[in-house]
């Protein structure tokens, strides 16, 4: 699947950025992207823009003349429009402060007067003005006016007009700061939390601390679902970093507004309600932005913060979701807020039409599908489905917010900067390991073994490897699973005649949740060292496919970090508890390379009890294990306290059900 959203997400930015010319970019107010600089200048261009020219009388954009080339041939126009060129200098002669940098209005005027900055006026500000011989008297009025000779425009509209446009770049700016303040913390906190663990003076206060993060806010519901699949409730850890995006979504939403009403005028709007309610519009639009390139980061498999941080994938998802909602609320308000807006000043009807409002409807009901969708009885129930769903309503998305700020902004104001770092996110949100043909053998109580020689994997505990079998379902060939890596010699007896090694995954996918659908990875190669073995517990969707096989395509993803497992083998004494198949998942750590002082509790279901003889080279390797079948282990607490009790070091690992206890 992540091979085919890569796909879809190249393909959508072909789409989306192929015919549209980006001269510059960036976050308005940061690293020196400003517009409507000066905005004594802006403000006279923008009080003659607007009139008739006597070349332009002519130009127009019906037959067979597109609005580009209307807007084309209004630069030339306006290029050789002398009235029109005298009459944005002479206002600039009068209203901008003496200590205007020449050199500023030169390239406002060569770059911004025409409309198009590739068509440059054919005289210069200084030539202009050079030939003004006597100054304008007359002044611009009136919606009909022809510009046909220099004049002037009052103080009182000049001086509206370029307030505006500072207090629409001031807002702009605040949206940057606010956005960037927002996306840094989301993406730097996990950073900074982790790196803090490695400085010698914290060890001693973290290790107090964790006890209380640990645990599940509500009961034991974290590993395991609410009532009525509800959902998973975050830990107390994870819920102090969601409490932090929150507030600073909310703080951000609310603070920093400033309005021209009641004591100045603005020329956009005629109240304050209206000034407030667009700021409010562009805010909420701005922080959706900002939370997309997270929210994708942090449902990646290939998530660089995997990488650097000690949080786990699942943990990454759960922020996912949550970041999700915080992206929903803000589209949803952007979307009410414009209705609200656009009905009061009376635009409503005219901007049903227009090209910016309906990509924009479409990205809004693409949200709505994308965040609703993803309840978790939706995943469990129909979990293929749901992925598709995912990965098509987050490309249409994309592609919607796109369209709406170019054909609403054509690119101006830095809005489509986020879009890029998201896209960019979706691209390399993957890679490719390879594929081989394997065999699927035999195996009992509902569980497959399916034989991957060719393959050479380290087999480093705490990672997986995604596997698709395109052939089982030619309709949906990007159906994937997680399954863990074990080294082949692993399960091989040191006297054994042929390498037959084995390697399983007791961590079912993240995103579909459901404990009883966990695989294993490993490896089987006749007098070789090499190759992967699954252990696949048959359920629905994909897996139910799954029969004999002397060829069976399968293609491997990743492999990909899922559980931080650097402080775990630095402790003392290892205790790994797992129940059913989900003891593949806990094969890499019992290599006496990994760990050498290892206790193993093991629960099986009858019909699994096969596994003990298909992984009989790793747990005779276990001195000190304790493997029941048919019924369930005993007090974990117990267990974890009497190890705690003798100074080693400890963790707790397994199923769903045990999860929780531990």
């Amino acid at each position: 699947m992540n091979l085919f959203l890569s796909l879809l997400a190249f393909i959508s930015v072909v789409t989306a950025t192929g015919p549209v010319p980006i001269s510059k970019s960036g976050l308005a107010g940061i690293n020196g992207f400003y517009f409507y600089d000066p905005y004594c200048a802006h403000g006279c261009f923008r009080s003659f823009s607007p009139y008739t020219l006597s070349c332009s009388d002519t130009i127009s954009a019906g037959g067979h003349i597109t609005g580009d080339e209307a807007a084309h041939n209004l630069a030339l126009c306006r290029a050789s429009s002398f009235p029109y060129l005298s009459s944005i200098a002479w206002c600039i002669h009068l209203y901008c402060p003496d200590d205007t940098r020449a050199s500023k209005i030169e390239t406002f005027w060569e770059t911004e007067i025409t409309g198009d900055a590739k068509v440059l006026p054919i005289w210069s500000f200084g030539e202009v003005m050079a030939n003004i011989t006597v100054p304008p008297t007359v002044v611009a009025m009136g919606q009909d006016l022809v510009l046909n000779s220099t004049m002037l425009t009052t103080e009182e509209n000049w001086q509206t007009t370029w307030i505006t446009l500072y207090y629409f770049f001031r807002e702009t700016a605040l949206e940057s700061y606010y956005g960037l303040s927002i996306c840094l913390t989301s993406f730097g906190l996990p950073l900074v939390l982790t790196w803090l663990g490695y400085l010698p003076f914290m060890t001693r206060g973290i290790s107090r601390i964790r006890p209380y993060l640990y645990p599940s806010l509500i009961g034991t519901y974290h590993d395991r679902s609410l009532p009525f699949l509800l959902g998973n409730v975050p830990t107390v850890g994870q819920s102090g970093y969601i409490f932090i995006l929150v507030a600073l979504n909310v703080i951000f939403l609310s603070i920093g507004y400033k309005t021209l009403y009641p004591d100045q005028q603005m020329q956009w709007y005629t109240s304050r309600y209206q000034e407030l309610m667009a700021y409010f519009m562009w805010r909420t639009g701005v922080l959706a932005f900002c939370n997309m390139p997270v929210l994708f980061l942090f449902s990646s498999r290939n998530n660089v913060l995997l990488w650097l941080t000690n949080w786990s994938h699942s943990t990454y998802i759960l922020m996912h979701r949550w970041i999700a909602r915080l992206f929903l609320l803000h589209v949803l308000l952007h979307s009410i807020l414009a209705l609200v807006l656009y009905q009061n000043t009376g635009a409503y009807t005219t901007s049903l039409t227009l090209n910016w409002w309906i990509w924009g409807c479409v990205a809004t009901v693409a949200a709505v599908i994308l965040v609703l969708a993803s309840a978790l009885i939706l995943r469990q129930r129909a979990y293929e489905l749901f992925l598709v769903t995912h990965v098509v309503m987050a490309v249409i998305c994309v592609v919607g917010c796109w369209y709406h700020v170019w054909y609403g902004y054509e690119n101006t104001f830095g809005y489509e900067t986020w879009l890029y770092a998201t896209i960019g996110g979706v691209v390399f949100r993957s890679r490719c390991a390879g594929g081989e043909d394997g065999e699927d053998g035999g195996g009992g109580g509902g569980i497959v073994r399916v034989d991957v020689p060719g393959v050479r994997y380290a087999g480093a505990p705490g990672h997986s490897v995604y596997v698709y079998f395109p052939t089982l379902n030619p309709l949906r060939p990007w159906e994937n699973h997680p399954f863990s890596m074990v080294p082949t010699v692993m399960l091989t007896r040191p006297d054994a005649g042929r390498l037959e090694a084995a390697e399983g995954e007791g961590e079912g996918d993240v995103e579909k949740g459901s404990g009883s659908g966990d695989h294993d990875v490993g490896v089987l190669a006749k007098k070789a060292t090499s190759g992967l073995t699954l252990f696949v517990r048959k359920s629905a969707g994909m897996t139910a496919a799954l029969k004999a096989h002397e060829r069976l395509l399968t293609l491997l993803e990743g492999p990909y970090p899922t559980n931080p497992t650097k402080e775990v083998l630095q402790t003392d004494r290892l205790v790994l508890i797992g129940g059913g198949i989900g003891i593949t998942g806990l094969l890499p750590l019992m290599s006496p390379h990994v760990h050498t002082n290892i206790r193993l509790l093991l629960s099986l279901k009858k019909a699994d009890e096969c596994l003990l003889d298909e992984l009989s080279a790793v747990l005779d390797g276990v001195c000190e294990k304790e493997v029941v079948v048919g019924q369930r282990l005993g007090d974990f607490g117990e267990v974890l306290r009497e190890e705690a009790g003798r100074g080693w070091g400890r963790v707790g690992g397994g199923g769903l059900w045990t999860a929780g206890d531990v």
